[in-house]
């Protein structure tokens, strides 16, 4: 008869109860770190188990959430950044006057739509991610 798949709250009650007898028998420096090696967890997971068994003190905690909330913000900053091109890689056909550039005359005068005809100021919503395609 196959094993029946436990639910969420029955893993996370199992691994509480099996990090309170771990606690009690760790002796680093790093337990944050060791016990998401140990449960395979992700960091505030982890920081949300240790506080709830009282494995750190309340103020060690707070910083602990702190700095992985820098951590975090960081990160979605870098991933956002890498995302939004800048605006002469995502649009090369405009310019101060023009909002696009259709094409060059003979003497190699630009035409198209200016900024003014759309109705805003030069790069006015591009940087926020307005895609154009």
């Amino acid at each position: 008869m196959p094993k029946k798949k436990r639910t969420k709250q029955e893993r996370t009650q199992l691994r509480l109860q099996k990090a309170k007898q771990w606690v009690l028998t760790y002796k680093g420096s790093h337990i944050v770190r060791a016990y998401r090696k140990r449960f395979q967890v992700d960091y505030s997971c982890a920081l949300r188990d240790l506080e709830a068994i009282g494995a750190i003190p309340p103020e060690r905690l707070a910083t602990l959430k702190a700095a992985e909330e820098i951590r975090l913000q960081k990160k979605r900053e870098d991933r956002e950044s890498k995302q939004l091109p800048s605006m002469w890689e995502h649009n090369p056909d405009c310019d101060d006057t023009f909002f696009y550039i259709a094409g060059y005359t003979s003497g190699g005068a630009p035409y198209g739509v200016t900024w003014e005809e759309m109705g805003m100021t030069p790069y006015e919503n591009l940087e926020e991610g307005l895609d154009l395609d």
